[in-house]
């Protein structure tokens, strides 16, 4: 549909319900007066869809809503009915004040809309305005720093004096290969962060075995987690989530990452799958020093950096993961971990039950 015919279907609709608004507690109106013997109180019905009208649509369909109240009324129910002729002088003020105080009503109302619109914006400037100081972060400190550490390596080994042993020359390439994989995954991280702040994820969800996703994940992270003792509970028989296998795996890969980095290298890390009657569950604990009580409201917040043990990191990992739940209709929380540590808590739909036998698991 072209912007213009957007535009006056909008118009049409908006206008078109005011009347329908107004013409409806017009017809309650009557009826309250036709079984009741009361018409007066029952007026206060008019400023309704006036109310609406502004808060929905505007000022505009607002004022119409209000002269269809005001001209409907005068033509049904005040004498001599059938014309716009005011008999009593009573029933010309009444309706006088009737308009007035909805357009007031309406003014009030459009104003609050008004306001929350405003709101919004504000909202989405001060996000992008802290995107691109993140974007502007990274790329001077995060981005730079394995960049100069890839240069500094592939410069030595190009070097014409150069004379590596091949244990010095193994040892330089892993490391550009692990400073490339950093980069990599900082570059996916900001890729996520703009998608969940978009809101533009599109979920592809079906029956999913979790603990062959979390197994999965472990397995990448091998070499991250190598000095650690990892404690691994997966029951034997799990009922299938309802979710998208690639988000999932990226939001567990951010939980283990959060977990080994943010705390001392011989802290434990534990990982466990628990289920109930609607969800599934993969929590992940650690023995560090916790979240402290100031950094829990901005946990889940994109660019927000923590003041836990190691807090290095462009503070995307969790708002990320906390994006890619919600996307598929789950959870992810925070609690306190029964050794003082943190636990974090991905929580998922069971997978309707017509569909658990055609999972990748099932």
């Amino acid at each position: 549909m072209r912007p213009a015919d957007a535009g006056a279907s909008h118009h049409i609709r908006a206008y078109g319900g005011a009347v329908l608004g107004a013409l409806g507690a017009l017809a309650v109106v009557a009826t309250i007066e036709r079984t009741l013997g009361v018409r007066e109180a029952a007026m206060l019905l008019y400023v309704v869809p006036v109310v609406l009208a502004a808060g929905w649509w505007g000022r505009g369909p607002a004022i119409v809503a209000a002269v269809t109240s005001v001209l409907g009324q005068d033509l049904l129910l005040v004498e001599p009915r059938g014309t716009l002729i005011i008999a009593r002088p009573d029933d010309a003020i009444g309706l006088l004040l009737l308009f007035f105080v909805a357009l007031a009503t309406a003014q009030l109302a459009d104003s609050a809309r008004r306001g929350q619109e405003h709101a919004r914006e504000a909202d989405v400037a001060r996000r992008s305005e802290q995107l691109k100081t993140a974007l502007l972060r990274a790329v001077s400190h995060d981005l730079r720093t394995p960049l100069s550490a890839i240069k500094a390596g592939a410069s030595g080994l190009l070097a014409d004096d150069a004379a590596y042993a091949a244990e010095d020359r193994r040892e330089t390439l892993t490391a550009i290969e692990e400073e490339a994989d950093r980069l990599d995954r900082l570059v996916g991280n900001l890729l996520d962060a703009s998608q969940v702040e978009a809101g533009a994820i599109r979920p592809h969800v079906a029956a999913e075995d979790l603990g062959e996703i979390l197994r999965d994940v472990l397995r990448r992270k091998r070499a991250l987690l190598a000095e650690r003792p990892v404690a691994l509970d997966i029951p034997e028989s799990l009922p299938l989530a309802w979710c998208d296998r690639a988000l999932v795996a990226q939001a567990l890969s951010n939980l283990v990452e959060n977990a080994a980095v943010h705390t001392p290298p011989e802290s434990g890390v534990r990982l466990c799958i628990r289920a109930d009657r609607h969800h599934v569950a993969v929590v992940v604990e650690d023995d560090g020093p916790g979240i402290a009580a100031e950094d829990r409201p901005r946990l889940f917040r994109a660019f927000e950096r923590g003041r836990r043990a190691g807090g290095g990191g462009t503070g995307l990992g969790l708002a990320i993961a906390r994006g890619f739940a919600e996307a598929q209709g789950g959870t992810l929380r925070a609690e306190d971990g029964a050794s003082g540590g943190a636990r974090l808590v991905l929580s998922l739909p069971l997978a309707p039950v017509d569909t658990r036998g055609h999972g990748r698991a099932a």
